[in-house]
């Protein structure tokens, strides 16, 4: 009988309408995924190559949860929902038979079903090359076998592990219910493997560990170039074999478990173990007859009904919340929850204190769509409940209006919601408690879970309800909702459509902070929420209408039903609510589109076009150089504006007459400016013309401005804010916060920024393509203006600047005056000696930690930390990365050029640190709230800092030019010079952990390169190279040739072009010249290879064995591999290294802790050898016994794969 209940089964569910629409919603979504042409980061990577239908078949399986739930959770279970049960007795059918045929049928149903998306995705990438979405030429020709290898590797073995958890579930409880559960809880599961994928070392474990193995391939695949991800199957090798070995193996133990565990008249037999307590009620019920009845009266009133409403609603919230699988699913969500709070929000591997806002954020986009999908299953069981206990007739013939039975349902769903809506309160304060964290801040969980985060639950509760009122059919309903959302998300994502407005529960982002709490956010999300909830209770009255209670008829009977409530007071509220709606939706698109700008991103690539093709003309248009600056700035941050009034000193420094000035305001933002003073020489300049769309005006100089002379401006503004926009932080001005830059005035001329860089959209819109963004070094107007800003060489600064009373206000510069006027204060700020264009204005309720900096000679510098008040955990390590720092950069490079060096906290609407004159402010969440607890973890604060005090000698006291390669001058140096800090406070083993993420994160950046990636001595536009790179080069430099014989190069080089007074500035030549005169010519090799070629390493330890000697010695053998590859930009192999290279080898003792307890290697052995390449062995003799040994054992060089480095060493007799 198995191949009839085989056969019945998959012809059962091709002739059902549900078999199709699972099919049709993967092939539409295929179809336009792949039309669209959305695939890999990288614009050099085919949409259709390999890795993009690997990546989407693997993405779509963890989602296909919910379909192998609907196709394999409820077989079996048809048997006794369509009372077919008892029929089996009389058939000669085995109990395995039955079993895999259901299975077997189902699987095979499931994976047809799956394949509507390849089909989508064939189809599409051949209609994509001529729907002009992407450019034909990111299309590549059809491979079978790419869609093939990821369908059975990784895509058909997810939906078979799925399956088969699905089937057992149900075929062993006879409760459907668990279908639900359990795909809850598998993909909570995957969910906290992502969690744990963001430490690096522990990927093998997540790779393992992965139930769908996305995460697995990704590990593989991370690194793989643009010409490698074009051309590459993902391997079925390593961790991947493993993976699918561990949970398909467990599928397949999972459905063994249920062939031989399952029991046939158990499961068929409705009434099987359930005889007592009938036999129970039978005899309770004998006195029945003596019972006295008591007489009913018939009432119906409202108060009975609202009675009524929330008895019914508490009763369907008790029958949910008592429910074992909704127990089980909260669980499940708050142990995710809790894991990724405890796990997540990491800086450099080291973990965050558990702030409350920290707390709060881990109800992320993929947390969300988790409670979505919950909602969506919970107001299917609730709707269909009495169908699905077969009640539904004598429930729809009670004496209830229909109003309070679907009012109690959606009540009952919006206690749930609340309930979901406090785990994340309940995980937040559970994971501070176990850390000893008590500043549990409740306003702000009550504010955001409550105010903001509940309501959104609610709109979701809407849509479903709406959904499953209108589909009669449960699993029907569950997938249509699904389907809306993601429909959405493809709407967003793909189909470039971000207005808040259009895609059903959005609202725009926010960022709570302890500086500014929930800040100027609330006034957006409450319109949004508004405008949401009218819509949803629209939507839930339009369901109602057509909710049949009882009996469904179809459709023709729920439109008669819908008319027969269409009464006086349906239409009022239906009205209203259209009321509330458009009248919101109006107001939200004035302050968006009126008020504010509002543009997608297409708007603003477009935008950027019409910039370059208008205004390319008057580029490299000679301009006046600002050689003074006074600024006088009051800002209003309770008004989040500022009126700032600056005075300039100009000069030509060009060989040619200027007799035009072009003011470049940048493009049209929410951040709004009103111009009330513009003079020049004490005159109003003509305006000869002007782009409105650009920002972008060109005022006729009241005298022609020969070479050398001088002109004034002045020019008072007011920046501001006005009502909301769609997105965006609006971060400039906030209540307590304030972070302003010179970029409030406008710049001077055409700014070749403002161009588009893509390849793929310069095409697009016939724009030639440019390779690099900056002239070469040898450029004239290159080396003419320095690179971080063309409107002035070095200058002179003062200002002053108030704000509210509460408030401390800093500029750069020293602090001359302070006082109170017209209650506010103000501060008076004045730099001695140049520098370079490029302050800030800050502002916001600060304690100050003042400390001292003491030279070798006696010079004295002043600290100052202005810091948020509660912020004080990490304060010491600022102070003494800032000492320690002045200590190395002085000895080495040359005097600190102020008296003065402050860092200042800004709110974490932004997340990076940077560094101007004698002032770095430093972002609220990057250092200030970090758990050093561990000594393990990295001392980012202390390293951050380093970096950017290090500024303050790369990038201002030498400013490189507007030319290729600069960046390295100014990025690469201050990396270099905060690990040569680093690592003479904590050692060279702590610089490991560092240098592994620096190189993981430089492969991860080449590998999605859009363009192609370019060499260190010309790079420029590329931050993984001059960040990522440039550290793991010169620090790898250093430790070939002697820090203090590359620092005296670095010395020289400082001596050279600190503080030029004109051009030619200097560039990355001059740079490179002064490591070359200090390299010795044997290892000129690693120049050329690190700075003018793009150079991979690949070394390994195929075998470590030891054997003893006498004399308690110990021999031990090393058999390692070192290739050296040269890449071209994209990453393709043009040839291998054939000379030897100078690398480290080691042999260690067990590791041990140093004096800041942090683990060190102990090496018995460290030698630097020129290693031939290909297979090496090579012998060394220890005294005591090795542990471990391997080459470049420090991962000092570039090499693709670090982690084989080293190895155990094996004892052998031979």
């Amino acid at each position: 009988m198995f191949k009839e209940i085989f056969l019945f089964e998959i012809k059962y569910r091709l002739k059902r309408p549900a078999t199709w629409a699972y099919f049709g919603i993967l092939f539409a979504f295929g179809l336009f995924f792949s039309i669209g042409g959305n695939g890999p980061a990288s614009e050099k990577v085919f949409v259709n190559s390999p890795i993009a239908i690997a990546t989407m078949l693997s993405t779509i399986s963890i989602f296909g949860i919910m379909l192998s739930s609907a196709i394999m959770g409820v077989p079996i279970y048809r048997d006794i929902e369509h009372k077919t049960e008892n029929y089996y007795f009389s058939y000669p059918i085995t109990e395995k038979g039955y079993l895999m045929g259901r299975f077997f049928g189902s699987i095979c149903v499931l994976l047809f079903v799956s394949l509507g998306l390849q089909l989508g995705l064939i189809i599409g990438f051949e209609i994509g090359p001529f729907a002009g979405y992407e450019e034909a030429e990111r299309f590549t020709s059809f491979n079978f076998w790419w869609y093939l290898q990821p369908t059975i590797l990784l895509y058909w073995t997810n939906f078979f592990f799925a399956g088969c958890i699905f089937f057992a579930l149900v075929s062993l409880t006879k409760k459907v219910m668990l279908a639900y559960a359990g795909g809850a809880i598998l993909f909570i599961t995957y969910l906290v493997t992502l969690t744990l994928s963001q430490d690096i070392e522990s990927k093998d474990l997540v790779s393992l560990l992965d139930p769908f193995g996305l995460g697995t391939y990704q590990n593989i695949t991370k690194y793989w170039t643009p010409e490698e991800q074009n051309n590459l199957t993902v391997p079925f090798e390593g961790m991947l074999v493993w993976n699918r070995l561990l949970w398909v193996g467990l599928g397949i133990l999972l459905f063994l478990f249920t062939l031989f565990k399952f029991d046939f008249q158990k499961f068929l037999n409705k009434n099987y173990g359930k005889k007592k307590k009938k036999n129970e009620v039978a005899k309770s019920s004998s006195n029945a007859a003596l019972t006295k009845i008591p007489k009913v009266q018939k009432v119906f009133s409202g108060g009975l009904n609202i009675r009524l409403l929330f008895s019914l609603a508490f009763l369907e919230f008790k029958n949910i919340v008592r429910d074992n699988f909704f127990k089980a699913i909260l669980a499940a969500g708050v142990l995710f929850l809790f894991f990724d709070a405890w796990f997540g929000f990491p800086t450099y591997g080291t973990p965050s204190l558990p702030l409350t806002i920290y707390m709060l954020e881990v109800k992320d986009s993929t947390y969300v769509i988790l409670i979505f999908i919950l909602i969506v299953f919970m107001t299917g069981e609730v709707l269909h409940r009495e169908r699905a206990i077969r009640y539904n007739q004598i429930f729809g013939s009670l004496p209830i209006p229909n109003r309070i039975v679907y009012g109690s349902k959606f009540l009952a769903l919006a206690l749930v919601a609340f309930v979901l809506v406090n785990m994340v309160l309940v995980s937040g304060v559970i994971n501070q408690v176990i850390k000893g964290y008590f500043n549990f801040e409740f306003g702000k969980y009550f504010t955001d879970l409550y105010l903001i985060e509940y309501p959104r639950y609610i709109i979701f509760i809407m849509l479903a309800f709406f959904v499953h009122s209108i589909v009669s059919k449960k699993f029907m309903g569950h997938v249509i909702a699904i389907a809306i959302w993601a429909f959405l998300f493809g709407l967003n994502s793909f189909a470039n459509i971000s207005n808040n407005l259009y895609l059903y529960g959005y609202s725009p982002g926010y960022t709570i902070s302890d500086m500014n709490g929930f800040g100027h956010f609330g006034e957006s999300l409450f319109w949004f929420r508004f405008y949401w909830l009218s819509c949803g209770a629209l939507l839930a009255v339009i369901g109602y209408l057509f909710w049949k209670r009882g009996t469904d008829s179809g459709f023709k009977s729920r439109f008669q039903v819908a008319k027969s409530r269409l009464k006086i007071p349906t239409i009022i509220t239906v009205v209203l609510l259209l009321v509330f709606w458009i009248g919101s939706g109006f107001y939200i698109n004035y302050n968006t589109k009126t008020l504010n700008y509002y543009a997608n991103s297409e708007t603003g690539t477009k935008t950027r076009v019409d910039y370059e093709k208008t205004l390319s003309k008057y580029a490299r248009i000679h301009q006046p150089k600002i050689i003074d600056v006074k600024v006088h700035a009051d800002l209003m941050p309770k008004d989040r504006s500022a009126t700032i009034k600056t005075n300039f000193i100009m000069v030509n420094k060009s060989d040619e007459p200027i007799d035009s000035l072009h003011l470049n305001w940048g493009a049209k933002s929410s951040f709004k400016v009103k111009k009330e003073i513009f003079l020049i020489d004490n005159q109003e300049p003509v305006l000869g013309k002007k782009f409105d769309k650009f920002g972008y005006e060109i005022y006729k100089l009241p005298n022609k401005l020969m070479p050398n002379d001088t002109a004034t401006l002045e020019l008072k503004i007011t920046r501001y804010f006005e009502g909301f926009p769609n997105e965006g932080s609006g971060s400039q001005i906030v209540y307590n916060g304030t972070f302003l830059n010179n970029d409030v005035f406008p710049s001077f001329g055409y700014n070749t920024q403002g161009e588009i860089s893509s390849d793929q959209d310069r095409k697009k819109y016939d724009l030639p393509i440019k390779d690099y963004s900056l002239p070469k070094q040898d450029d004239k107007w290159g080396t003419s203006n320095l690179l971080f800003n063309n409107d002035a060489d070095y200058i002179t600064f003062e200002g002053t600047v108030s704000t509210d009373l509460d408030q401390i206000a800093i500029m750069p510069g020293y602090l001359q005056k302070e006082w109170e006027e017209n209650g506010r204060k103000y501060y008076s700020y004045k730099m001695r000696g140049e520098l370079d264009f490029f302050y800030n204005i800050s502002s916001a309720r600060y304690d100050v930690l003042r400390d001292v900096w003491t030279g070798k000679n006696g010079e004295k510098v002043n600290i100052e930390i202005f810091h948020h008040p509660t912020h004080t955990y990490n304060l010491d390590k600022f102070v003494k990365g800032v000492k320690h720092s002045l200590d190395y950069f002085t000895e080495n490079y040359s005097p600190y050029q102020y008296k003065q060096i402050r860092i200042i906290e800004f709110p974490r609407y932004s997340t990076f640190a940077q560094s101007f004159p004698n002032t770095v402010p430093y972002a609220e969440s990057f250092g200030w709230v970090g758990d050093f607890s561990n000594p393990e973890d990295l001392d980012y604060v202390y390293m951050v800092t380093s970096h950017e005090v290090a500024h303050q000698w790369w990038g201002h006291q030498i400013t490189p030019s507007a030319t290729r390669g600069s960046n390295q001058i100014s990025e690469s140096m201050a990396e270099y010079s905060s690990l040569m800090v680093m690592k003479k406070e904590y050692g060279i083993d702590a610089m490991q952990d560092f240098l592994k993420r620096e190189l993981d994160s430089y492969l991860r950046g080449r590998a999605n390169e859009g363009k192609f990636e370019k060499t260190l001595l010309d790079n420029d536009s590329q931050a993984y190279v001059w960040y990522r790179k440039g550290g793991l080069i010169l620090y790898g430099l250093q430790d070939l040739i002697g820090e203090k014989n590359l620092n005296s190069g670095f010395k020289r080089y400082m001596d050279s072009a600190r503080f030029r007074p004109k051009a030619p500035f200097t560039t990355s030549l001059e740079w490179y010249g002064y490591m070359k005169s200090v390299t010795p010519d044997s290892l000129q090799y690693y120049l050329e290879d690190s700075f003018e070629k793009i150079t991979l390493y690949n070394n390994k330890v195929n075998k470590a064995t030891y054997k003893k000697l006498a004399d308690d010695e110990f021999e031990v053998t090393l058999e390692v591999e070192s290739t050296k590859s040269y890449f071209d930009g994209n990453g393709k192999l043009l040839e291998k290294g054939n000379k030897p290279n100078l690398i480290e080898i080691a042999v260690f003792d067990s590791d041990s802790k140093n004096e800041q307890s942090v683990t060190v290697k102990v090496p018995l052995v460290i030698k630097k050898i020129w290693v031939n390449p290909g297979t090496n062995t090579y012998t060394f003799k220890t005294s005591k016994l090795p542990v471990k040994a391997g080459i470049d054992p420090y991962n000092k060089l570039i090499d693709r794969i670090p982690d084989d480095n080293l190895k155990s060493v094996e004892e052998t007799t031979q």
